[in-house]
């Protein structure tokens, strides 16, 4: 089942939530993502009916085991991108953490394991051979200069 890039949000932020604290709330996710309660038991309903969601009346929300697959694998899809830009690009945290959450929505598993490998080679390569490191932050920095002028 195809989810909207929000109710994967949403799905994201519950299993993110879920990590920190014991129980996660209605109030918790509005605040963690910034929007009115209503915003949020409308999302809630949507996945409920889905099936990627458990919750009784008023009650706390509890990933199902669809919602729990389903969310792990949409963080595990911010973490690779945000890696890739934050590692490989040189971008900072702030800017990948942003463009992660923009971009894990549009690619499906095959580019992404494709992705995973490719920081894993670039990273070894860093590890094993400073030069090749230097070469890019080095043209990273003159391309950088060259835009800004």
């Amino acid at each position: 089942m195809k989810l909207s890039s929000k109710r994967e949000d949403y799905l994201e932020t519950i299993y993110r939530l879920s990590g920190k604290i014991d129980t996660v709330g209605i109030s918790d996710i509005a605040r963690e993502r910034g929007v009115t309660l209503p915003t949020v038991k409308a999302a809630i309903e949507g996945l409920k009916e889905d099936g990627f969601l458990n919750q009784r009346h008023y009650g706390k929300v509890i990933l199902t085991e669809l919602g729990q697959a389903k969310a792990i694998e949409i963080y595990e899809a911010h973490k690779t991108i945000k890696m890739f830009l934050k590692e490989i690009l040189g971008l900072p945290d702030r800017l990948s953490e942003s463009e992660a959450c923009k971009m894990e929505h549009g690619l499906s598993r095959k580019p992404l394991t494709r992705l995973e490998r490719f920081i894993k080679t670039v990273l070894n390569c860093r590890e094993s051979n400073d030069r090749c490191s230097t070469q890019y932050l080095t043209l990273l920095k003159t391309k950088d200069e060259s835009s800004n002028g």
